[in-house]
């Protein structure tokens, strides 16, 4: 599969030199090709991403809710501590020896990855770094930004373009100097800020151009000059600027390289471990630890630009700042004891945190670094789920209030990418074991004997010990359920989420901790249960207290053997995890493989079908003839309309043309369906293409319809469209047309509507009225082609755009209803008043010019008709050849150079012209280069002979 990605990698490229040296491609056109296929290139490194690293199975939780121990616990080995190796076979406690003591405060500064999969290529530096690139540095201090401070005055629009127009102007003319942040991270940066930030702020960045223009000139800007430039995004925020730059110029010393690799005492924690969060606060202050053997730097191993091995001394505060993860390598012989370990990766994330407040003109140097390790910690957690790095998520839950606000979006964000956003999605997600695990931790807490409050035959206390667990912590902080009803509706068949896990840790469940068994501290394991004296039968009624809870029973799959496997002597519930995993991850990477097949194919068939727009093919060339027939089929028919009453062309215009009334009707109606529905609902759209990746917006309403069909088992095509449309009130035309952002912004819902409306409800209105003047295969043939034009000329975007900044993000969008109306209803009547040539491009004018060569009658401009070039006199003279009008009809040959100055015969000679322009634009104008042509054929040839 890599290899493919490759091969088709290198042929975008072809694809985009065509693209750059072809002469009919200047222009717009040539931009919207170029801009496609840097996008699909962009799709495809970031599948090529995903399939290169391993999977993981990823621990998250908030700060001190027990994922170290869990990691522990997974790993080790027959009751023994979980220990890690060097590459002279030393062995070292990983929770007494490197893990950073945690005393209940954050602790853990990086990602840690435990795999199989990775080897040691020089066993002096047995430790593996993953860094940041510099596009993840940006986009961490963005998270910082953004989610972290109030700020207090963002740029404005205007002061954006004239720094963005000031970098263009600086930068234009420049040779490229660097290859570290591309043309695509821009574009990747674009993506992470539409799907993460506020809409504000992603609309002013990108009609103020940053994307677009920064993206084209990224390549001619030095990593010295790179602050000036980024800066823009966090408001040129001097604290944040001192810290970006200060990474990059550290940085710069290692070439930028991805990969470092370290020796032991680099995550050792007498001698300072990186994994400590207290390396990110020495940046700018002094070590203030208790360990002994503390070093500030340590030597580093890594490859520069060329290959060459490279041997340095490195600061460890910001080489623990550039990391992305700390790897460690497990031995091949751990598969056989934990299975799991063959198809996946554990990855221990840093805890979360409440969202920092900080104002933005009062950051300290200590909040700059606390800045930075939130906005690290949410970033990678967004990256690595976008990016499909995250197989399984074992999300830890202990027993104390959650602290923090932002872990119900993020679940609910990740479970509608990885299993599905509605019941059904879910369902189809066959795997046995679901993905999601929620591992309720620090269980030994709710086996403790409280003395004042425990007694017998009282059970509140009992199930007092659940309800705070469960029901308030988990259910209403944590997972939020009164927001987010994937909990108490998992899927079709089992309604209630049941893949909820106990553990609790063994030597704080002994006598000098939970006091719940004896024997651990001295033995390493546990010999006897210490019973309450005052209550002997405690732990059996709290079992029975804890099998009888209403929320166990509906959310544990099998509550007794959840409570034995945790709570009996020796068990500490880690091994019922381990056999769940081991059936997880032995099944979700044939899934990942066959839903990452599915998206290859989508894109390699998009690439297809957008080149042979521009490759004239013989069925093109009949497609044009085609055409042109139509349009004189249609003009003949409005030549005898015009012969049977002159006036019938503004009455025919009307019919077609939008009311504002109409148009205000229509968004008020349907902004306030989308208020009333609930989030999961508006997410529906979304939903089934997680599911169906094959549904591609340039194929056509009947090929979406059969994959459709097949994907969710319907009989027939007619069943398929009954199903989705009326049992389930899908729109179809959105499903297979729209894409995600459409489903989520107001803007381009409401362009989408206005067209669906006009296209498929308004002007049906009046189809008697149509027909009876253009017949009703002329009727269909003018609304087909407006169709098809409509769409070439992305008028629906061109729309969603002019409306966009008074609707997206804007609070009281009733203030607005009256306006957006009026500056649709006015776009869409100047394509129809004008078949589309209000919006042409000059790629569109120069198509046209060239066709006009071979085509007959085919004339779009009437200059001579503008009534501001009439003299007085002229215009009295109109005027009395108006009241003459059927006099001058009935002379043979007709006057037209006095015809022509008339309003109705003027605007409906006009649209007469026009409408063949609009068939010609509508079936594609052949203006080629036969050499140029024939390349563009080698090229799709290459991409069709690729099979996924």
């Amino acid at each position: 599969m890599e290899k493919n990605i490759n091969t088709q990698l290198n042929i975008i490229e072809k694809a985009i030199k065509w693209v750059k040296e072809t002469d009919s491609m200047k222009g717009a056109k040539g931009e919207n090709a170029y801009r496609n296929l840097v996008n699909y290139r962009r799709k495809l490194n970031k599948k090529k991403f995903a399939l290169e690293g391993n999977p993981a199975a990823a621990m998250y939780g908030e700060s001190q809710a027990g994922k170290s121990y869990l990691v522990s616990a997974l790993l080790s080995v027959a009751g023994k501590s979980f220990k890690v190796l060097d590459g002279k076979e030393n062995e070292f406690d990983f929770k007494t020896q490197i893990n950073p003591r945690g005393n209940e405060m954050e602790s853990t500064s990086v990602a840690t990855r435990f795999s199989t999969k990775y080897k040691w290529i020089n066993k002096e530096y047995p430790i593996i770094a993953k860094l940041l690139s510099p596009t993840d540095i940006i986009l961490v201090i963005c998270e910082a930004y953004y989610n972290n401070l109030k700020v207090n005055k963002p740029l404005s629009f205007d002061n954006l373009k004239e720094k963005i127009l000031s970098f263009e102007l600086l930068y234009s003319d420049k040779k490229q100097c660097q290859e570290s942040i591309t043309e695509d991270n821009i574009l990747d940066i674009e993506e992470y800020f539409n799907d993460n930030f506020s809409k504000l702020v992603f609309n002013n960045l990108k009609d103020a151009g940053f994307f677009e223009k920064i993206s084209l000139i990224v390549s001619k800007v030095s990593s010295e000059n790179w602050k000036d430039v980024f800066s823009l995004l966090w408001n040129f925020n001097p604290q944040l600027t001192k810290l970006f730059d200060d990474l990059i110029i550290q940085y710069k010393q290692i070439d930028f390289t991805d990969t470092v690799y370290l020796p032991m005492d680099a995550v050792l924690r007498d001698k300072g471990t990186l994994l400590d969060v207290s390396r990110l606060d020495e940046i700018y202050d002094s070590f203030k630890g208790q360990e002994t053997n503390y070093s500030e730097k340590t030597t580093i191993f890594y490859h520069d630009n060329s290959g060459s091995e490279k041997i340095l001394t490195f600061s460890k505060p910001f080489l623990c700042a550039l990391s992305a993860e700390i790897i460690f390598v497990l031995p091949d012989e751990l598969i056989n004891k934990k299975p799991f370990l063959a198809h996946t990766d554990l990855l221990d994330f840093p805890g979360t945190r409440r969202f920092e407040s900080t104002n933005e003109e009062s950051i300290s140097d200590k909040s700059l670094t606390v800045l930075l390790r939130r906005g690290r910690v949410d970033y990678l957690f967004n990256k690595y789920s976008s990016y499909e790095r995250i197989n399984a998520l074992l999300f830890c839950q202990n027993h104390k209030q959650s602290s923090q606000s932002v872990m119900p979006e993020k679940l609910n964000r990740w479970i509608g990418n990885m299993i599905g956003v509605t019941p059904e999605e879910r369902e189809n997600f066959q795997i046995p074991v679901s993905p999601l695990f929620i591992i309720s931790t620090w269980f030994n807490k709710d086996m403790e004997f409280d003395y004042n409050n425990d007694k017998s035959g009282e059970l509140q206390s009992l199930n007092e010990r659940w309800y705070q667990r469960f029901i308030k912590t988990l259910s209403g902080e944590i997972i939020k359920t009164s927001d987010y009803e994937w909990f108490n509706n998992w899927t079709v068949s089992n309604r209630f989420f049941q893949n909820i896990y106990l553990l609790r840790d063994f030597d704080k469940s002994s006598e000098t901790n939970s006091q719940i068994f004896r024997g651990f501290n001295e033995n390493s394991t546990e010999l006897e249960e210490i019973k309450p004296e005052t209550y002997p039968n405690f732990r059996v009624d709290l079992r029975k207290s804890f099998i009888n809870f209403d929320f166990v029973k509906k959310h544990f799959e099998n509550p007794e053997n959840s409570w034995d496997r945790a709570a009996s002597i020796n068990e500490d519930g880690t091994q019922l995890i381990i056999d769940k995993l081991n059936i997880a991850a032995s099944n979700i990477n044939a899934a990942r493989y066959e839903k990452s097949v599915r998206e290859l194919n989508v894109i390699l068939f998009s690439i297809i079908s957008l080149l042979k727009e521009y490759y004239n093919s013989p069925d093109k060339a009949e497609s044009l003839l085609k055409a042109i027939k139509t349009a004189g089929n249609v003009q003949a028919n409005l030549a005898i309309a015009f012969g049977r009453d002159p006036y019938f062309f503004g009455t025919m215009m009307r019919k077609l043309m939008m009311n504002n009334s109409d148009v205000y009707n229509l968004y008020l109606n349907k902004i306030r369906d989308i208020e009333r529905r609930d989030v999961v609902n508006m997410d529906k759209y979304i939903g089934i293409r997680l599911q169906v990746s094959e549904l591609d917006p340039n194929a056509s309403f009947e090929t979406n319809l059969e994959y459709l069909r097949k994907h969710f088992e319907q009989r027939t095509i007619q069943e398929c469209q009954d199903f989705f449309e009326k049992d389930k009130d899908i729109d179809l035309n959105e499903l297979f047309y729209g894409n995600k952002v459409r489903v989520k912004s107001f803007s381009q819902v409401l362009a989408k509507e206005l067209e669906t409306f006009w296209f498929d409800d308004y002007i049906f209105r009046n189809q008697t009225f149509l027909s009876e003047i253009l017949s009703k295969e002329g009727f269909q043939d003018i609304q087909d082609m407006l169709r098809r034009l409509y769409e070439k000329l992305d008028i629906t975007e061109i729309i969603a755009e002019k409306i966009r900044r008074y609707v997206d993000g804007y609070r009281n969008i009733e203030d607005v209803y009256e306006m957006i109306a009026d500056i649709s209803a006015e776009m869409i009547n100047k394509f129809i008043n004008t078949v589309g040539l209000e919006y042409y491009n000059e790629s569109n004018y120069n198509d046209l010019k060239k066709a006009s060569e071979n085509i007959n009658g085919l004339s779009w401009e009437h200059n001579e008709l503008q009534f501001e070039k009439n003299t007085k006199s002229e215009v009295a003279e109109l005027i009395t050849q108006m009241e003459n009008l059927p006099e001058l009809l009935n002379q043979n040959p007709l006057p037209k150079e006095k015809l022509k100055f008339l309003p109705n015969y003027r605007n409906y000679i006009m649209w007469y012209d026009l409408l063949k322009a609009g068939f010609v634009t509508a079936s594609g104008v052949p203006n080629y280069d036969p050499i140029a042509n024939e390349k563009l054929g080698a090229i799709i040839k290459e991409f069709e002979t690729i099979e996924y």
